[in-house]
């Protein structure tokens, strides 16, 4: 008989995972990681919406529910969650780890306003054991509009002297273009498809386009987010926008709501297996290639092509 509060997860050998294909991995310093990760910022009531509809995700997404969704991701193929850094996200985690789940964590820091000192914080954070910890992208643009982004060059050191892999986010692909110029020490970077630091809410095709260019031109690995436009694009649309224009040493963290879609997580991952599979098989109309094979490689930073 169910035990009344404690999530019962379905077997692994059983139900969504008969039908969904297996997703690739690339790698992140020493980890493998699916193409597809979810993101976790519905857990923390992040709706990039309105705040009605993040007061809507802080009431579905209970304790719960977010383990119930990261089993789900896990029974799907998906083995990594990308999510904020902070008391709430690290409890659950650890409550979910506590119960079997075997999923990974790429940590995001909090907000600069949410903490003292990021080197003490930074050692909060690698008590929980993620995999890698990353720069919130809208601190790292903060600080290279205020002229103090070499500020990060002591604390990306300590992340990874505490063992973990170390990111950088951002949503300008200028910024990302001059971390990569000059030399920052990160195994990979998170770039958001849409310049949220400069236009909030407004999702301009322009600004993805940029995004693209950058990232192809940059040979580290990159995870693309916001990739749905917070739920504004047509999934299936997006994804293949967004596979077709990353390295297939990239990746995606897409964020997953399930309360109207339940099978949302599930769908989504097979979209993602299918179009991976499909363009590995299939002639790339753009670059005269089959998949991805590194055609890109040689765009600069600023998308035009080398001769």
């Amino acid at each position: 008989m169910p035990v009344p509060g404690v999530p019962i997860f379905l077997n692994r050998s059983r139900g969504a995972q008969n039908n969904t294909m297996k997703l690739p991995t690339i790698s992140i310093a020493s980890h493998r990681v699916t193409r597809l990760i979810i993101g976790g910022n519905p857990y923390s009531g992040i709706s990039h919406r309105s705040a009605a509809a993040s007061k809507a995700m802080i009431d579905y997404y209970t304790t719960h529910q977010i383990m119930a969704d990261l089993r789900q991701a896990e029974e799907n193929g998906i083995n990594t969650v990308l999510a904020r850094a902070d008391r709430h996200i690290m409890r659950v985690l650890n409550e979910y780890w506590n119960t079997g789940g075997t999923i990974q964590w790429i940590a995001q820091t909090p907000k600069d306003t949410e903490y003292a000192d990021l080197d003490e914080y930074l050692q909060m954070i690698a008590r929980y054991k993620p995999i890698s910890i990353y720069h919130h992208g809208g601190t790292t643009d903060k600080l290279y509009v205020e002229g103090r982004l070499d500020s990060l060059h002591e604390s990306l050191k300590h992340i990874r002297d505490l063992g973990c892999a170390v990111g950088l986010g951002t949503h300008d692909p200028l910024i990302l273009k001059h971390c990569y110029t000059e030399g920052y020490d990160v195994d990979f970077y998170v770039c958001a498809l849409y310049n949220h630091t400069r236009h909030r809410e407004l999702y301009l095709p322009d600004d993805r386009s940029a995004a693209f260019a950058a990232i192809q031109a940059i040979p580290l690995p990159i995870i693309a987010i916001k990739v749905l436009a917070a739920g504004r694009n047509e999934p299936r649309e997006a994804l293949q926008l967004a596979l077709e224009n990353i390295k297939p040493t990239d990746a995606m963290a897409v964020g997953m709501y399930t309360q109207f879609q339940p099978d949302q997580i599930h769908q989504n991952a097979i979209t993602v297996a299918e179009l991976i599979r499909k363009s590995e098989n299939e002639p790339n109309c753009r670059t005269g290639s089959y998949g991805h094979s590194g055609s890109r490689r040689s765009l600069r930073c600023d998308g035009a092509r080398r001769s």
